[in-house]
Parts: C-alpha cells; sequence; structure tokens
C-alpha cells in the first residue's frame, strides 16, 4: 500500500507541474495511469496470491461427504446419499460399496487399506435404531458389526492398525473411546460434560485430536487430560493431522460460513486456508501432504473436493492469547468493529477490496482531470 501512496504521490506532482508549465502532454498522462494501473494490479495479484495451485471438484452428486484417502494415496473413500462410495484420487471409478437401505457415513480406509471401516444406522427388535460402528473390505464384502445398543460413530484406524478410536454414547453423552479393531476392549479416553466428536490420529500414533462443543482438543492416549488447542466463540470442526504430524487442519465458521484452516499442533499458530462464500467441511490430507479432500456446497450441492497446496507454502501465523492493553480510546462504531472483524478474518480479500477501491479512486480522478483538459 506504501508503494502506491508514492507511486500516486509521484503522479500527481508530475502533473501538477506540467499544469503549471502548461506542458500538459495527454500522451504522458495516459502512460503515468497505465504504469499507476498495472502497479496496482500487480500489488494485488501478489497480495493475494494463493497458497492453492488447483482446486478440483471430483464427484457430481448430493450430500458427499467424509472423504478419506487410501494408505497409497490412489483412492478415496466417501460417503453420499447415505451410501459408501469409493474412487480413484482423480474423481474416477466411482462405485457405490455398501447400501444397507439406512444413513450410512463416516467411512475411513484401515492401515493398510484392505479394509473400510464406517458408521451405520442400526435397528433391534423391540429397541429404537442406533449408530453402530462396521468394518468390510474394500470391495463392500463380509460386512461385521463392531458395536453394539448405543450410538457410536467417527471410527478412525491408529496408525499401526492396532487400535480404533471412536465418539460413543455408552456413557451418556458422546465420549472418545478406543478398542480393537474386531470390537474387543472397550476403552474410554475422555469423560467431558458436553459431546465430542471427530477423533484422529495423529501420525506417530501417541495423540489424538477431536472436536467438542466448538472447540479443539487433543490428548495423549496415556494421559488423564487433555489439551484445549483454541478458545473462542465459533465452531471449529473435524480435525485432522497433516501426514508430518507438525499441523492440524479442521474446518471453522470465523468468517460465517465454515472454511478450511490450518493450526501448529498446541494451538498457538494458525492460518486460513479458504475463503470461499459457501461451506467447506471435513478436510482430509493425502498420504504425501500435497492434497487435501474436504467436501463443499460451492456449487450448490455437497460434493468432494480435492485442494493442491504449493509446496512449502503453508505459513502459520502465532496467536497471542494475552489480554490486550487497554486504550484511553474504545472503538464502539459498529461498523467499525464490523469492519475491523472482517479484515482480521478474511485478510486475502480486504487486501484485495482495498486495492481494487484504490483503482478505480485513481481512474475517476485521473478521468475525470483528462476530461476537464480537453
Amino acid at each position: 500500500m506504501y508503494n502506491i501512496y508514492l507511486m500516486w504521490s509521484l503522479f500527481t506532482i508530475q502533473s501538477r507541474e506540467l499544469i503549471n508549465r502548461e506542458l500538459i502532454s495527454r500522451k504522458i498522462i495516459t502512460r503515468n495511469l497505465l504504469l499507476l494501473s498495472f502497479l496496482i494490479l500487480f500489488v494485488s495479484y501478489a497480495s493475494a496470491a494463493p497458497i492453492i495451485e488447483s482446486d478440483v471438484k471430483l464427484t457430481n452428486t448430493t450430500n458427499a461427504n467424509h472423504p478419506s484417502w487410501s494408505p497409497d494415496g490412489k483412492k478415496i473413500v466417501y460417503a453420499a446419499n447415505q451410501a459408501i462410495w469409493i474412487m480413484n484420487s482423480d474423481g474416477s471409478g466411482q462405485k457405490k460399496l455398501y447400501d444397507g437401505m439406512a444413513w450410512e457415513g463416516e467411512p475411513v480406509f484401515n492401515e493398510d487399506g484392505s479394509k473400510i471401516y464406517f458408521a451405520a444406522e442400526s435397528k433391534k427388535a423391540f429397541s429404537a435404531r442406533y449408530i453402530s460402528i462396521h468394518v468390510m473390505n474394500t470391495d463392500g464384502s463380509d460386512g461385521v458389526k463392531l458395536t453394539e445398543t448405543a450410538d457410536s460413530r467417527n471410527p478412525a484406524v491408529s496408525p499401526d492398525g492396532s487400535r480404533l478410536v471412536y465418539a460413543s454414547r455408552e456413557s451418556g453423552n458422546y465420549d472418545i473411546w478406543i478398542m480393537s479393531p474386531d470390537g474387543s476392549d472397550k476403552e474410554r479416553l475422555t469423560d467431558a460434560s458436553g459431546d465430542e466428536s471427530s477423533p484422529a490420529w495423529s501420525p506417530d500414533g501417541n495423540t489424538i485430536v477431536y472436536s467438542a462443543m466448538g472447540d479443539l482438543f487433543s490428548i495423549d492416549v496415556n494421559a488423564v487430560r487433555p489439551v484445549q488447542l483454541t478458545s473462542d466463540t465459533y465452531s471449529n470442526i473435524e480435525p485432522s493431522y497433516s501426514p508430518d504430524g507438525n499441523s492440524i487442519i479442521y474446518a471453522s465458521n470465523i468468517g460465517g460460513d465454515y472454511d478450511l484452516w490450518i493450526t501448529s499442533t498446541d494451538g498457538s499458530s494458525h492460518m486460513k486456508l479458504t475463503s470461499d462464500i459457501s461451506d467447506e467441511k471435513a478436510p482430509a490430507w493425502n498420504p504425501e501432504g500435497t492434497k487435501i479432500a474436504y467436501t463443499s456446497n460451492k456449487d450448490g450441492e455437497f460434493n468432494i473436493w480435492v485442494i493442491t497446496v504449493k509446496e512449502n507454502s503453508i505459513e502459520l501465523e502465532e496467536v497471542e492469547y494475552d489480554a490486550p492493553e487497554v486504550s484511553e480510546k474504545v472503538i464502539n462504531n459498529e461498523y467499525i468493529l464490523k469492519l475491523r472483524d472482517y479484515a482480521a478474518n478474511n485478510p486475502r480479500e480486504f487486501i484485495g477490496i482495498v486495492l481494487l477501491g484504490s483503482f478505480l479512486f485513481v481512474f475517476l480522478i485521473v478521468g475525470t482531470f483528462l476530461y476537464k483538459i480537453s
């Protein structure tokens, strides 16, 4: 912005001197205008340069959700229209794997890609419907139910395949539980007053990140207390570790709609990844850490999309949680507060709007000036 202001000042001074000497040339003014316009557009592009190399829609259906990569990165399993589907990582070869004529969702591969765990609505005779965890082969065969009676969902297999983490209402509200992949040896990991959901393993298998009451938490599998990673009034959901274990991607409605955000594993720094006027949810990294599958309704219906991230483009900014110093002058104007909040939550969009406004202002001033001297 300072460079634009300096350029505009030089342009104004030069034009004023030419007027005083009565040597105004339309060619000179037009040249200056073009140079200034180019500078504004260049700075605008540089300031809002995305870290996203490509953003590709893979499905064309309705209610698609919860994409999960195979361990080799060649397949994506997902849910759509209350059934479990699988496809190649480029969106080709879409195939329905399982449809029990009830709700099925939240599918994930196991550690070697030979099986798929998922949640499905179940019913026993003389009992209410409940959600249970199932497992099947990757071709949809040999399905087995692993949990009974209480709602259990959000399965995720540990990196070594020895344990399965999930959310269950077995003790009242949704807590985070761990069990063996065959459904035995169930153990409750958390015991909070509110519901907890969407657990995910760290790459080393020692830590689990999850969502609870709008915030993100992590807990060591041998720890007693979880660590809170976010603390705000927004809804932060569906966390997932990066393959290198250095960051966590999640969905948050900080800007109004749900967008994808990335935070450090201790919650001290963060970065906004998407800024669409739509909802982006359920992010999941591919094994190489170069792509992120997610769901979005940016085209009207929720579908599976894949982002390719530019190499070495993720730069997390530190978040200060200390109480700010009290200023003698307090801003109470609601419009200024809304503008400040928008700028903080949508920095690239705000910079683009300011630069575009500056360009239009310069264009209007110069156009008026040219009209008066013609």
